[in-house]
């Protein structure tokens, strides 16, 4: 079996309500279906989802170096994951939302051609994940209230942006805190947003109304900063931005600077990158989170996919599904509140519509 073409198209969302998080407001985000066929008549799906303040690429450059990628990749076994990965490092460095896209639509052949789901493919044998779901920033009340209705729809772990003044979304907290209970889960999210100091200073408060985990709190080239807030807090810490491959994460560990490490396919290129990033922590005693920034129900499925088959991706922040409006890509999943059970159907499972 072997590469025939691959397809490019730009499909758009919104968000059921528009998403603050400390440096953005996000309204809507466009993405890119990567079909691969090949001369065994099985297509395989994936996402390439640039986010720019992340990726540092786009929806032109997905297209343009994609372009470019497919003439290296027309021929190549779709299953052969390591030579696609190094026929794309070798053409281009860093443009991991494309790479991300083609390597998912690969392994959505390699299941196909197997017969099985992704997660079995993967060695998984349960077909479930728990996922959280996340609250923009706004006011404490009005975060409380988002918090509460996302409780009452059977979520259990929720999600909190924060990454303004320490005072605010302390008071945040608080708010949220009261509203949903001492039952419910909450770890949040500062998108780089603190100063070390700061950061230490909150994690107090935070500890203190149960908080469980601060993802990213400084800027992602301070890993210092990490390490010294890990030393100095009781929530755990968690790394994001800061780690884009297993190079990143085999720093991170070696510094001891981090408590958990966030995983994201479109951050690290997919889930062959994934994989040696969950490993590199594993071997480390470091376990992982796996994130989204935004994919439709295609992406998140196939991180729902690797979690379900991956023992040390311990907490699941696959919430797209539940937060932006998609008609044309879906199924491949049930799910009561947060807690998911995938189809068993080969490979990824999602219908796109209109194929």
């Amino acid at each position: 079996m072997v590469i025939t073409d691959i397809q490019f198209e730009v499909r758009s969302f919104r968000f059921e309500e528009p998403m603050k998080i400390a440096f953005a407001t996000i309204v809507d985000m466009q993405t890119c279906i990567i079909r691969v066929l090949t001369d065994a008549g099985i297509t395989g799906y994936g996402e390439a989802a640039p986010f720019s303040y992340v990726t540092g690429d786009n929806l032109e450059t997905v297209i343009s170096v994609g372009t470019e990628m497919k003439k290296a990749l027309i021929g190549v076994d779709p299953r052969a994951l390591g030579k696609v990965h190094r026929i794309m490092d070798s053409m281009y460095a860093g443009n991991t939302a494309v790479k991300a896209g083609i390597d998912i639509a690969c392994y959505d052949i390699s299941a196909k051609a197997a017969g099985v789901p992704l997660y079995r493919f993967l060695g998984g044998d349960e077909p479930h994940v728990h996922s959280d779901v996340t609250i923009g920033i706004d006011e404490p009340a009005r975060m409380a209230e988002a918090a509460k209705s996302w409780v009452d729809k059977g979520f259990d772990i929720i999600k909190v942006k924060l990454g303004e003044d320490i005072g605010t979304d302390a008071e945040r907290i608080r708010a949220i805190r009261e509203r949903v209970g001492e039952n419910i889960t909450i770890r949040i999210d500062a998108n780089q947003g603190w100063s070390v100091k700061d950061t230490v200073r909150i994690s107090r408060v935070l500890d203190g109304l149960g908080v469980g985990l601060i993802e990213q709190p400084v800027p992602a080239h301070d890993f210092e900063g990490l390490a010294e807030i890990k030393r100095k807090s009781d929530v755990l810490i968690a790394a994001d931005k800061s780690c884009h491959s297993a190079f990143d994460a085999a720093r991170l560990a070696a510094m001891r600077a981090v408590d958990v490490v966030n995983i994201k396919l479109m951050k690290c290129g997919g889930i062959y990158n994934a994989l040696k990033i969950a490993a590199v922590c594993e071997a480390a005693g470091i376990p992982n989170m796996i994130g989204c920034m935004g994919e439709s129900t295609l992406g998140n499925l196939a991180g729902m996919h690797l979690a379900a088959a991956t023992d040390n991706i311990r907490e699941v922040d696959l919430d797209s599904v539940y937060i932006l409006k998609q008609e044309d890509i879906y199924g491949g999943y049930d799910h009561e509140g947060g807690c998911v059970t995938l189809w068993d159907a080969p490979g990824i499972g999602c219908i796109v519509k209109g194929e």
